[in-house]
Formats: C-alpha cells, structure tokens, sequence
C-alpha cells in the first residue's frame, strides 16, 4: 500500500512506508508535548502513538489546574489511514519539521479542548544512548532514538466553558519524539516494573524482566530552560542507591545553547543528585544536583517545585490506567476520559504508583533564575528514600 510518505524521497528501506525495518510488534512511533504556564495555573500534556506490527494508533490529551486533571483517551485501527496523525478528536501536526509542531483536542464529552502550538528554541537533541540490554543479551527495555527539545507553547485551552490563553512569553514547553522498539508497548513481560494488575496477564513463555530494572528503581529526566542554555539529564538508579550502569538504562545528557548560537553543545559527563519526596507520597519535593560538563566545568541546579504545577501522565495510558495501555488493542475506535480530584490521596497514589509526574517548576542554576520540567519516578523498595513495596 502506498500513502503520501512514499512521494518524499526519503525511504531507506526496499519498502514502502507502511513497511518498518522489523516484525517486531512493539515497534513504536511516539510524540509527547508537555506545556505549563509559569504561574502553575494550568497545564497541558498530549501525546500520540502509531504501532505498525499491531495496527494501532492512539492519542491522549490532559489539562490539569490546581485540585484537578481532566484527561481524553482515544484509539483507533490503524489500517487503512496509516498517514493520517489523528485519532477521534486529537491530532497531531508537524508545522515546521524540527521546529513547530501542533497538537490539538477537538470537542468532546469529557470538558475539555486545546489548540496549541509549540515552537522550539533550541535545536532537537538525540538522547544519549539508544538500546539497552540484558546481561544475556535480550533487550529489555529498548532499542530507540529519541530527541528532545524546549520551547514555548501558545494557543488556547478551554476547561468545562471557561477559556485559558496559553502564552509564549509565560509558558515552559518540552517535547520529545521517538521510534523504535519499546518493551513498555503492549503486554509486559512477567516481573516488569511497569506491569499493573487489571490491564491484562503478563506475556507468558519469556524469560522474567532483569532485577536489576525490573522490582526496585529510581529513574529521572531533567530538562531545564535558563536565559542562554539549555540543561537535559537522565539519571537512574537501582535499590542500592547507586547509579545503574549505562550499559543497562541509558544515562547522561547535554548542555544546548539557544538556536542561532554557534557555539556547539557541550556534553555532561556525569553529576550527583540528591532528591528529597513529599512525606507518606511518591512526590518530588526538592531536587538538588551538581552536572558535570566534558571540559570539567560544573553547573549546580536545584529547584523545589510546587504541588499547583503538576500532570500525572498515567491518566494518558502510560504503565497502563483503568484498562488503556499504549499500544494496546481496544477496537476498531474507542474513547475514554475522566475528571480526576487530585485532592485525594487514593487518586493520586494510583496515578504516581509505576510512573512519573510532570512537575514544572522555577529553579537555580548558581544565580541564574529559570524554569524546568521533572520527571522523577521512583518505583518498588528504595530504603535511600524510605519507600516500600
């Protein structure tokens, strides 16, 4: 079958586009756009996926203010409209490749619509690392490319009638687009971390996920927007408390300079990091951090992020949510969506519970003054932090 992508004369396989290098069926497309205006008023998050050996693409779409997440889930099959972005009401758009792109949520019965445009201003970078493996060398948890980049986010967001204007000059903006193989998508093998009774049984006939990543595990991103550089790092950590090699989840990150300057980015070899969490909760309460740049030179970030400011990107299907899961099956179309009290514990216990928050926030780089966005995800038994399973 051919579809507009085959016109550009980019193919790189003896197939046509809706044909991936692979038959593996976790091979995933993913884009995800994160969004907060800096007075933590409100906060958007959306997403889409495209899941060729499983004939799937879905979309979700968040808005979250003080006290409250209102979040839309769609899926539909993917043949025939394999080339079209768009899932029920939410879209996503490229407007200018590697520089804007649009994502949309259409009316529909959930309360909630948003038409925004993100504009980045940096140029994409490739996170450091793109497969990691088992001791025996099975992948485990992915074999991908993925780049990040910050800008800012505009348009408008309407919340059950009333109207919100996200603008460029008060909004903090990420986003990241990846592809390749995903061991999140679809079922989990038996002892993922990610795995949550009530989606669906474990894949059976596999091998076990490795401890090391599987029961007990810390994992954060960091990206942070500062007047003449940008900041992004991936840290991760096992039970112990220790970093977990590189060679089993990716790590490491990029100081990245405003689009237009000349000077190269510089890579961070390495840091220290301390995170302290919101007493009885999985919550980031403060993140303090020394980065260490390749030409020995240090940058010392910290940043102590309000509740108000905050997404809980599990409501979107991510490690699985009240029956959806990224990339699974669910019918030729299905929709979903729920007004969620994030003043109650039970609820956002659930949402923290195997996945991240987005957590804006304003932080410090020695006197400079910006605004970041955390991922931090702390899963099973860390006695460092006092959790238990």
């Amino acid at each position: 079958m051919l579809t507009k992508f085959d016109e550009f004369l980019c193919h790189q396989t003896v197939d046509p586009f809706v044909q991936v290098h692979t038959t593996e069926r976790n091979w995933t497309e993913k884009a995800y756009l994160s969004a907060y205006d800096t007075s933590g008023k409100i906060f958007v998050v959306a997403t889409c996926g495209k899941y060729s050996n499983r004939n799937v693409m879905d979309a979700a779409g968040g808005v979250a203010l003080p006290g409250r997440q209102y979040t839309v889930r769609a899926s539909r099959e993917l043949w025939p409209n394999v080339d079209t972005e768009k899932v029920g009401p939410i879209s996503y758009e490229v407007v200018e490749p590697l520089k804007k792109v649009r994502m949309c949520l259409g009316e529909n019965d959930y309360g909630i619509s948003f038409d925004i445009e993100f504009e980045g201003c940096m140029s994409p970078m490739e996170e450091p690392g793109g497969m990691t493996r088992t001791r025996r060398g099975r992948v485990i948890i992915n074999n991908t490319v993925r780049f990040y980049q910050l800008g800012r986010g505009s348009g408008k967001i309407t919340v059950e009638g009333k109207t919100y204007e996200l603008k460029k000059e008060t909004c903090y903006a990420y986003r990241d687009r990846s592809w390749g193989i995903r061991s999140v998508t679809g079922v989990p093998p038996e002892g993922s971390w990610y795995f949550q009774e009530g989606i669906g049984g474990p894949e059976s006939g596999m091998m076990p996920a490795f401890a090391e990543v599987s029961g007990s595990y810390l994992g954060a991103f960091i990206s942070a927007r500062f007047k003449d550089y940008c900041l992004f790092y991936t840290h991760a950590e096992g039970r112990d408390g220790k970093p977990i090699p590189p060679s089993i989840v990716g790590q490491g990150g990029f100081l990245v300079y405003p689009e237009g300057d000349p000077r190269p980015p510089k890579r961070i070899t390495g840091g220290q990091f301390e995170f302290q969490f919101i007493p009885g909760t999985r919550l980031v309460k403060s993140v303090q951090a020394v980065m260490i740049l390749e030409d020995g030179t240090k940058k010392e970030f910290s940043t102590e992020p309000p509740l108000e400011s905050i997404f809980y990107p599990r409501a979107l299907g991510y490690n699985g949510f009240r029956g959806w899961w990224q990339g699974k099956w669910v019918g030729p179309y299905a929709i979903d969506g729920e007004k969620l009290d994030l003043t109650d514990e039970k609820i956002v216990d659930e949402l923290t519970r195997g996945c991240w928050a987005d957590v804006g926030s304003e932080c410090r780089c020695g006197d400079e003054i910006g605004y970041s966005l955390l991922n931090v995800c702390p899963v099973g038994e860390l006695p460092k932090y006092g959790f238990k399973i």
